[in-house]
């Protein structure tokens, strides 16, 4: 019997290898043209090959030099994942279909166009490795500067080759009507790839919609302003042949738009001006190069995005658009996380825990009137509400913790304390402690009481370590508290933003603190105060083990399809598991999966994918973030994880979203109940405050100890859902002897 599988086994594997290796020459393929597009999908890259088989030659130039390139990099043993314009194997590539298109009319053998190509290709790709190890530590990318640099010796070394090349190609007249104006854009479209045919260059825009929408329509409206501009360039009676070097245009359109920065409100305008630019650039190039075929590469836009992107980055956090930090995903998508993230948490700002327990009002906030203005505005000022003073005890001498995680930079203990209404303007911080954080940036603490600091230059703090006590020191006259943050390590170094974490506020002034927040920059006059975790909500929440639950769900009335239960009996087994990260993943199926994240302050639900489970959907949307604070009557908001829009029409809308109002989805959270004695098990009540007749009035959430969710209950306005949990057979075993999981 061994005799008759061990054959079979080894052609199986044999089948296998096989395979592999078939797949692993099409990701080639797909990816090294694919990425000259900004595309880093390999079956989308290999539609883009179609453009060249246009001349079949340029498809034996490119595969010899897409082997060299993949040779090199092997030989360098450098990684070559899809960037920016293209990279190692990209360049070889084009530089070998350009000696292709030198040569091809030059009455060469065949032998010596390959051999032409071959060290084209070589120099190409060993100039695209050391280019990108000079710009490795640069947010400039590479682009296909490599293979510009091999073209132009080329042109330089045999100009008479480039003019018989150039006189091979068909004439390319200037539009005069729609048809014409059609076919002009579709024939710069192929340009890039030396087949100006308009054929190919339907294939071109072919793979470019495929993969983004948002990406075409940046790069059309970049290639129009081109092309205006050098209208008007004409106008003015200067010599400029833009048609052949006009796909310049659509590459900056869509680089800046879509590529290189996520997508927005301002995507179109800075496409616009991306295109101009690059003709301006264009023209320039014409007459310094003397019309030379050097003009013609991609030199122009290259420029053009290299100038955007440092003008536009010149900002950092403030800048006016965001860069787009990964591009495996379509530039559509990218926005879509990017913006329902900053609608859900803010614009990124360091986060600081309160530093001082108890009651606090903010004396003087961001751009306060007495001293928090100009570089300085970024601070907050605390000192003890009049109300709170019996209860918190006063500010002077009240415990001084580290906001944030770091390492103490630098201190001064050694000022004397005012006495209330004095002030020192010799020392304007007083004493202080500024601590270098781990997530960049330092956090400075002032007017600290004299000889209670506590930490020492190089000594590390957690957030909550013991840092000193508030004082009346320096620029001073009342005892309080002074926090910002900065971007260099000196005390009066220019404040940049930052915001509070987990922490509680009132709705009204001397109101009680029964809102939640997981972030934010108080106003001055607010009173906050640091959220602590209620153990029985904290228990119910992060407690939930892995394991197989089943649900039950019941309705009444008429209730939306798409919340509706599915199956004959309603019941649904999700499958509740840890990943990698240590977070709660719900799996239904093929309903979708969620995924909630332990975070330091709440339970959060941070992704839903593939959302068909009704039950998922409400979870999503009743219980977003349950925070560990939560007592009955406590108050929270949040934006509940929303999944891209779907049905036929998906594309269209997700390529719109960037310009459209916000689509994402706020809910107001009250916790009703938590775990106790009376057996009330953790409950939040949520209403989603978007009006939408698809969309529940209010949802009701409740969570136990092991098993996490128990039951959904959501009201409509003509019925209602409930979702309970029937059973729950947990992954492992809990000892309740002190021991770990057995």
């Amino acid at each position: 019997m061994p005799a008759t599988v061990a054959p079979a086994t080894t052609v199986g594997r044999a089948t296998g290898t096989a395979r592999r290796k078939i797949d692993d020459a099409f990701s080639s393929l797909g990816l090294a043209l694919g990425s000259i597009f900004f595309i880093p999908r390999a079956w989308i890259g290999l539609v883009l090959w179609l453009a060249l088989l246009r001349d079949t030659r340029y498809v034996a130039f490119a595969l010899l030099g897409l082997a060299i390139g993949a040779g090199t990099k092997r030989l360098l043993r450098i990684s070559d994942g899809p960037g920016l314009g293209g990279g190692v194997k990209a360049n070889a590539l084009l530089a070998a279909v350009v000696s292709g298109w030198m040569t091809g009319a030059n009455g060469l053998a065949w032998g010596q166009q390959f051999a032409i190509a071959g060290a084209a290709a070589l120099l190409a790709a060993l100039a695209a490795a050391a280019l990108m190890r000079v710009l490795s530590d640069s947010v400039m990318p590479a682009l296909l500067w490599a293979y510009c640099l091999v073209a132009a010796m080329l042109f330089t070394v045999c100009p008479q080759c480039t003019v018989l090349a150039s006189n091979a190609m068909p004439a390319w007249s200037p539009p005069i009507d729609a048809l014409g104006w059609g076919k002009t854009f579709m024939r710069s479209m192929g340009s890039l790839m030396y087949s100006a045919d308009p054929v190919a260059g339907v294939f071109v825009v072919l793979g470019i919609v495929l993969w983004s929408r948002t990406m075409f329509v940046c790069g059309l409206v970049g290639w129009i302003f081109g092309a205006l501009v050098a209208i008007v360039l004409q106008d003015l009676r200067l010599v400029y042949d833009w048609l052949p070097l006009s796909y310049n245009y659509f590459i900056a359109g869509m680089a800046m738009g879509a590529v290189i920065f996520v997508p927005g409100r301002l995507s179109l305008p800075v496409a616009a001006v991306a295109g101009g630019v690059t003709a301006f650039i264009g023209i320039a190039l014409q007459y310094a190069l003397e019309w030379s075929a050097i003009s013609y590469l991609p030199i122009s836009s290259g420029l053009a995005i290299w100038m955007g992107m440092g003008a536009l980055t010149l900002g950092g956090d403030r800048a006016p658009v965001w860069r787009n930090a990964s591009q495996d995903i379509p530039p559509e998508e990218r926005w879509w996380q990017m913006a329902q993230s900053t609608a859900r948490f803010g614009a990124y700002a360091p986060l600081f825990a309160v530093p001082v327990a108890g009651e606090l009002q903010i004396s003087q906030g961001f751009s306060g009137k007495l001293s928090h203005r100009g570089p300085f505005r970024h601070a907050l000022d605390f000192q003890r509400p009049r109300s709170a003073e019996s209860g918190s005890g006063p500010v002077w001498g009240a415990v001084v913790t580290a906001p944030a995680p770091g390492i103490v930079d630098r201190i001064r203990n050694n000022v004397p304390d005012n006495t209330v209404g004095a002030c020192n303007y010799a020392e304007k911080w007083g004493n202080y402690v500024v601590i270098r954080l781990d997530a960049g940036g330092w956090a400075m603490l002032a007017h600290l009481q004299q000889g209670t600091v506590a930490v020492a230059p190089g000594a590390r703090v957690e957030t909550g370590s013991y840092v000193g006590r508030v004082g009346n020191s320096g620029r001073s006259t009342v005892p309080h508290l002074h926090v910002h943050f900065q971007e260099t390590p000196e005390p009066g170094a220019p404040t940049s933003r930052f915001r509070l974490a987990n922490y509680h506020s009132a709705t009204q002034p001397r109101g009680p603190l029964a809102v939640w927040k997981a972030s934010g920059i108080p106003a001055e006059g607010d009173v906050v105060m640091a959220a602590t975790a209620n153990p029985a909500a904290y228990l119910a929440l992060v407690g939930m083990a892995p394991g197989s639950a089943v649900w039950v769900a019941e309705f009444t009335g008429r209730v939306p399809r798409a919340f509706r239960p599915r199956g004959a009996e309603g019941t649904q087994r999700i499958e509740v598991t840890l990943d990698n990260l240590g977070q709660h993943v719900l799996d239904a199926g093929d309903g979708g999966r969620l995924v909630a994240r332990l975070d330091p302050d709440a339970w959060r639900v941070v992704e839903l994918l593939r959302a068909g489970s009704p039950l998922l959907k409400l979870l999503a949307l009743g219980a977003s973030c349950v925070p560990y604070a939560a007592t009955p009557g406590l108050a929270w908001s949040d934006l509940s994880p929303t999944m891209p829009p779907g049905g036929p029409l998906r594309r269209l809308v997700l390529a719109l979203a960037p310009y459209l109002p916000s689509p994402f989805r706020r809910v107001s959270c009250t916790c009703v109940s938590v775990p106790g004695p009376d057996g009330k098990p953790l409950e939040v009540a949520t209403r989603v405050e978007a009006r939408s007749r698809g969309l529940p009035s209010r949802i009701s959430c409740q969570f136990a100890a092991y098993r996490g969710p128990m039951s959904v209950r959501a009201e409509f306005r003509r019925g209602s859902v409930t979702f309970n949990l029937l059973s729950y057979e947990p992954a492992i075993v809990v000892s309740s002897g002190g021991g770990g999981p057995g």
